[in-house]
């Protein structure tokens, strides 16, 4: 790669990231969706949604967009926290609304939850796991209409994501995404990294006359075997890594950051990296000075000082009616009435706090289905 190759992907449109998805619309426009070579930093609060974020807006609709457009993508996903199974629920869940229009199941008639008789979709109940009000306490069960759906999206979308695997967990059938629970510190990861990028490539070595007069090889560039293809490398979430041999957590994350970045510019990989905030969200001298216009921003991230450093983009995303805030309004809007009612149970506000290619700070409203994994674009009450 050279410059004048660069301008030239560029003025071809090849430097034109993924779609975001339409409950991101304005987000992706702003950083010009998920592009190669780059890396974002996600950061919220317990709950609030950042791995739906990252789900929704870094995996399903750029793995969408790439379908569409005839772009080869891969993902490399370390989950720490949520299980594949799991996860290919949620992805179901997902889809069966997008498809499917499906968001609330009806139940037999005398079968109740809660006293309702319609349940939201979710993977608790997709999975068995939601008693009914019976004495008896019965699993509420999937009717027959719904799984034949969750069997299409299985086939046809599942499985194209994660692959296939047998009840054992043999996998028998590779997805795009490559899906890793197994625990590694960071040396670990690069090191597989470096073998996934040579298996999808090639280095260039050149030799070095050191010190001493001492020659030796050096790694100077590497040359994919399929220059189109996006690779997403996607860590949820930071806190979680293994400690490197006496490391302190700090130092662990940070030197984690130090290989993505070599990766990224060797490479041109592109990296999410996870991340919860730390309390001082909720410091009420914080709340009286910015009212309602607080925010997360890249100083509220625990155990690292250096992700605004390796990161093309750092994100945040915020519940403003989480009742510790206190908020009657956000950002100008009123998000409470006078009965302290909630008017957007389902509002969540996104921020580009740090960028190096577009102007910042940057606020969005969304609202987040969180049950179906999903975003769809916010609408004010008139």
């Amino acid at each position: 790669m050279n410059l004048i190759e660069k301008f030239h992907q560029g003025q071809a449109g090849v430097n034109k990231g993924l779609y975001m998805g339409p409950g991101l619309h304005a987000l992706s426009l702003a950083i010009n969706g998920v592009q190669k070579g780059k890396s974002y930093g996600v950061g919220a609060g317990p709950k609030v949604g950042k791995t739906t974020l990252v789900d929704y807006g870094f995996v399903i609709n750029p793995w969408l967009d790439a379908i569409k457009n005839n772009v080869p993508v891969e993902f490399i996903y370390h989950s720490y926290e949520i299980d594949r199974v799991s996860k290919e629920f949620d992805y179901t869940c997902y889809f069966l609304y997008t498809d499917f229009g499906i968001e609330y199941v009806e139940l037999p008639e005398g079968q109740t939850v809660g006293g309702k008789s319609v349940i939201p979709l979710n993977s608790d109940f997709l999975m068995g796991q939601i008693q009914d009000d019976s004495t008896d306490k019965k699993i509420v069960t999937v009717p027959q209409d719904l799984k034949e759906k969750i069997i299409i999206v299985y086939e046809t979308r599942i499985i194209p994501l994660f692959g296939e695997f047998l009840p054992n967990g043999t996998q028998i059938k590779r997805g795009v995404i490559l899906f890793i629970e197994h625990k590694e510190n960071p040396t670990g990861i690069r090191n597989k990294l470096l073998a996934y990028a040579k298996e999808n490539g090639t280095f260039i070595h050149e030799d070095e006359v050191g010190s001493g007069g001492k020659t030796y090889t050096k790694i100077v560039g590497y040359k994919p075997k399929d220059p189109k293809k996006v690779v997403l490398v996607i860590m949820d979430h930071l806190r979680k890594l293994p400690l490197e041999r006496g490391f302190l957590l700090k130092q662990t994350i940070d030197k984690y950051l130090e290989y993505s970045t070599e990766l990224r510019n060797l490479c041109n990989f592109s990296f999410v990296h996870i991340i919860h905030l730390n309390r001082s969200m909720a410091d009420i001298n914080r709340l009286k000075y910015l009212e309602d216009k607080i925010y997360p921003t890249s100083e509220d991230f625990k155990d690292t000082g250096n992700l605004s450093e390796e990161c093309n983009y750092i994100l945040t995303a915020f519940n403003p009616n989480d009742d510790k805030y206190g908020l009657k309004k956000h950002f100008g809007l009123i998000i409470k009435n006078t009965q302290n009612d909630t008017l957007y149970p389902e509002l969540r506000t996104l921020h580009i706090v740090e960028s190096r290619h577009c102007v910042y700070p940057q606020h969005f409203r969304v609202l987040m289905k969180g049950a179906v994994k999903t975003f769809i674009p916010f609408t004010p009450k008139s």
